[in-house]
């Protein structure tokens, strides 16, 4: 199933790595391969519905400032992000949440992107190989994004 006519939900690691695309980091030198395509997830989801809970947008800042140093450019980011996708509050999900935790036991954060792809029967897209496994246990479609990935089957999976 591909998130073609759908929405999908795009873990933080795979827009964090879109916006360092290109950049110079010395930390992301070793990974410009996968931030490429990563670049390409974001270009396709571009015009389609995409759903993060609002943590994301907190997440986003704290990775950015890590990598940057640059705490302007980090708040910018999480605005950009606020105002590109639909952020949901956890509440509005808490209860299931606390299922999918139980369920299968991902990290905090992780479990509030798998429980948003849960409720609304979207796909995952991550960088995550643990997150994706979980992912695939509770019937979630999802996409890992790596080295091995190529851009036809990010194109097919989007509908793009």
């Amino acid at each position: 199933m591909s998130g073609e006519g759908k929405g999908f939900v795009i873990d933080t690691n795979v827009i964090v790595g879109a916006f360092f695309y290109g950049s110079d980091y010395p930390q992301l030198k070793h990974s410009k391969g996968v931030l490429s395509k990563c670049r390409l997830v974001l270009d396709l989801a571009e015009g389609k519905k995409v759903l993060l809970p609002k943590v994301a947008v907190v997440e986003v800042i704290s990775v950015v400032k890590r990598i940057s140093g640059d705490e302007t450019l980090a708040k910018r980011l999480g605005n950009a992000l606020e105002n590109s996708f639909e952020t949901v509050p956890e509440g509005v999900f808490y209860e299931l949440a606390k299922e999918v935790a139980s369920q299968v036991a991902p990290s905090g954060f992780d479990t509030y992107f798998l429980t948003l792809a849960v409720e609304n029967g979207y796909p995952l897209i991550t960088r995550d190989k643990a997150l994706c496994n979980r992912a695939r246990e509770v019937g979630v479609d999802c996409l890992m994004i790596n080295e091995g990935t190529d851009e036809e089957m990010i194109k097919a999976f989007m509908g793009g």
